[in-house]
């Protein structure tokens, strides 16, 4: 279970999946593990730059261990002070970030669904019909050097939200700062969007992951 809970070892094993199947795991977006990625990170960011000029990319910091969105932050630069010096006394993963997200009500948000693996021996995997969608505070924008900071614009976790003054608590599972999944299904299918595809495409990604 370790494999699968901490950033780092996920992280790891979910690009050697991407290096053998590259079609099938492009969900998983461009990381590395640091520090002992460091290097890399920087020369293959420098890199991509160098050969796209209009490149302009945001990432995101993640403590291997952390969790209720402690130590999670953005950065524009690779060198960024509060990467470099907090190194080699906290392991992370560093990914691309996401710039354009699907929002709901000009907001970020997250989806929680909850999955039992039952067995490895054979492979066994239930997973829940419901779950949980947790909503940003504050209204998204693209980032840039003026809202990095803005954990309540691009963070979803609910342990940071909950301080927000604009939080706002549920009266239905389909309002507040946190709903239930099937209203965010609901809300998607009353705009077009193929709700089945939509959970074949997440059991999918389930599976492969596990």
């Amino acid at each position: 279970m370790t494999e699968m809970v901490r950033k780092v070892t996920l992280s790891r094993a979910l690009r050697i999946m991407q290096n053998l199947f590259p079609e099938e795991y492009n969900f998983y977006p461009r990381s590395w593990i640091l520090p002992e990625e460091f290097q890399l990170f920087v020369s293959q960011v420098q890199t991509v730059k160098e050969g796209d000029p209009s490149w302009k990319p945001t990432f995101i910091v993640k403590p291997d261990s952390g969790c209720q969105g402690d130590g999670i932050y953005l950065i524009k630069d690779p060198c960024d002070g509060r990467l470099t010096g907090t190194l080699h006394n906290r392991p992370a993963v560093v990914q691309e970030y996401i710039r354009k997200p699907l929002l709901i009500d000009k907001l970020k948000f997250d989806i929680r669904l909850y999955v039992l693996l039952k067995s490895l021996d054979p492979l066994e995997i239930y997973i829940a019909k419901d779950g949980l969608s947790r909503f940003c505070t504050e209204p998204y924008q693209e980032p840039n050097p003026q809202n990095l900071h803005h954990v309540f614009m691009h963070l979803t976790n609910y342990s940071l939200n909950i301080h927000s003054g604009k939080f706002v608590h549920s009266d239905s599972a389909s309002t507040g700062s946190k709903r239930t999944f099937s209203s965010i299904l609901c809300r998607l299918s009353s705009k077009g969007v193929d709700i089945k595809k939509v959970w074949s495409d997440i059991i999918s990604l389930v599976i492969k992951t596990v």
